[in-house]
């Protein structure tokens, strides 16, 4: 009988546990793979707005130059997070552009040096 009430008592609190472990870990994970996503994301912006700069400098037009630029780094970006499966609004691919095109503004200025990042773009 009192084997059967320890054992009891220990699978309750396994399932106790487990309820508040189980979603705590589910969070953690999601966070990591969000942040690892995010900074993914983040190296593909930088690296399509260095691209495209880099790319359409012969161009004289400086309208169509900074069209084309726009819509490369713009279909490059959609195309990184399409591949590691998010989607993003306009609002959010102009935002990554927005701040690449900072940092590389900083770069250019001497302001900020960045690290190297490898890109699956």
């Amino acid at each position: 009988m009192t084997v059967e009430i320890i054992t009891l008592i220990l699978r309750l609190a396994i399932v106790v546990m487990g309820g508040f472990i189980v979603p705590a870990f589910r969070k953690w994970i999601q966070t990591k793979t969000e942040n690892e996503n995010m900074n993914r994301l983040k190296a593909a912006a930088e690296t399509a707005v260095y691209a495209a700069e880099q790319m359409h400098k012969a161009t004289e037009d400086v309208e169509e130059y900074r069209e084309l630029r726009r819509k490369f780094a713009h279909d490059a970006i959609s195309r990184a997070a399409h591949k590691i499966g998010i989607v993003l609004t306009e609002t959010e691919i102009n935002a990554l552009m927005e701040a690449a095109v900072q940092e590389l503004n900083l770069v250019k200025h001497g302001g900020l040096v960045l690290p190297e990042v490898e890109c699956e773009a």
